[in-house]
């Protein structure tokens, strides 16, 4: 069984390397796609940047992996990118992106990030060391301010998210200060696994949910809804796809631009630009989106100026 096991593991790295060394003679650019789970947000990344690469003057050949939130995974997945040759890594969240910034910084990849809410948790040097990208953070002030709006007597504020994802904790230390400073308490309840969220959506008691850009909530948003809406508590998300399935609000960047913005790096960088001189980038517009049924169905009127400012309200 294990030589089996060994000599599948060859076979699929000796088609890999064939397949790569025939791009090659075709002149086709083979970008290596890690995301760190699946779920629409960055799915939508994914797209955008293949949408933009298929309307420019180059063959490009994408393929697509998932670690599903393993770092061992992710570690394995970019090994093979980093042996097989591929032109440039596009990493889609933070855990794969740490993976793949030791072979970057070593010299053996240039890597392109996508939808990493905090890039200081790669590396506060990640400049000069092969790797560049796009962050998906937008300021939390406005986002707080937004769920006051509307609900006035919002005062205890309830937060999902992974202690094991280095952007989630970097986020719920910022939100403790703006909750502080705009007179809400702030209830946490980190999980480890999807199974966690129900126990920890069960302990919490709160006037409403927030999810901000945690990979791992986000792939259990269908259930956290469910589970909210029948406690009569409102979901907030910083990503704009969730708001279609029942969330109640998001202030946040389109993931399909951010990964237009992700494409266009690439681009500039088969175009010959030195990816050391690209700087990491920021979204550069927040859209809000608002789910008019789901604030009904909770009891809560959306006031007409919020929905005159929305770019989007699902009824």
């Amino acid at each position: 069984m294990k030589k089996l096991f060994i000599l599948l593991i060859v076979l699929v790295s000796a088609s890999f390397l064939y397949a790569f060394i025939s791009n090659k003679k075709e002149n086709v650019i083979t970008i290596g796609v890690c995301k760190s789970v699946e779920h629409e947000a960055l799915n939508s990344v994914v797209s955008g940047m293949e949408d933009y690469l298929k309307k420019q003057n180059k063959k490009y050949k994408i393929l697509v992996e998932t670690s599903q939130g393993n770092m061992a995974l992710g570690s394995q997945i970019m090994a093979k990118f980093a042996n097989s040759g591929i032109d440039i890594v596009v990493t889609v969240g933070t855990s794969p992106t740490q993976c793949g910034f030791k072979l970057a910084k070593a010299g053996k990849i240039k890597l392109v990030f996508a939808s990493v809410t905090n890039p200081d948790d790669i590396s506060p040097n990640l400049e000069g060391n092969n790797t560049t990208g796009v962050s998906n953070f937008v300021p939390l002030e406005p986002q707080v301010e937004l769920f006051k709006k509307i609900q006035p007597s919002l005062k205890n504020l309830g937060i999902i998210y992974n202690f094991g994802e280095a952007n989630s904790v970097s986020i719920v230390k910022r939100l403790r200060r703006v909750c502080k400073k705009a007179g809400i308490n702030l209830i946490e309840q980190g999980v480890s696994t999807i199974t966690d969220i129900s126990q920890a959506l069960a302990k919490i008691s709160a006037d409403a949910i927030f999810i901000s850009n945690d990979n791992l909530a986000l792939s259990a948003m269908s259930n956290i809804i469910k589970i909210c809406n029948k406690k009569k508590i409102p979901v907030y998300v910083s990503d704009t796809d969730q708001v279609e399935k029942g969330c109640m609000a998001a202030l946040g960047p389109n993931q399909y631009d951010i990964g237009v913005q992700t494409g266009k790096m690439v681009q500039r960088i088969v175009d010959g630009e030195n990816i050391t001189d690209i700087k990491v980038e920021y979204p550069r517009v927040s859209e809000l989106f608002l789910n008019e049924k789901s604030a009904n169905l909770l009891g809560i009127t959306l006031s007409d100026d919020l929905k005159a400012e929305a770019k989007q309200t699902f009824k």
